[in-house]
């Protein structure tokens, strides 16, 4: 089965289903190893975030703009 016909199903599964497949890759994501530039890259925006919280924008903000930047 293709990465498109998997897609095309999802709307047919039920809740629970669905649950059940976003626990599973959430699982998988969380087993990858992060690089050590990846590390670096987290703690430098743990620390930017420490430093000036007041500086962030909600996901719904942030998705917003980039729909706009992306012409969607």
């Amino acid at each position: 089965m293709s990465t498109t016909e998997i897609i095309a199903q999802l709307p047919q599964l039920t809740a629970v289903e669905r649950d059940a497949i976003r626990a599973q890759l959430d699982a998988l994501e969380s087993a990858l190893p992060v690089s050590a530039e990846e590390k670096r890259l987290i703690d430098a925006r743990v620390a930017a975030y420490r430093q000036n919280p007041g500086a962030t924008v909600s996901w719904a903000v942030a998705e917003d703009e980039i729909r706009k930047q992306a012409g969607l």
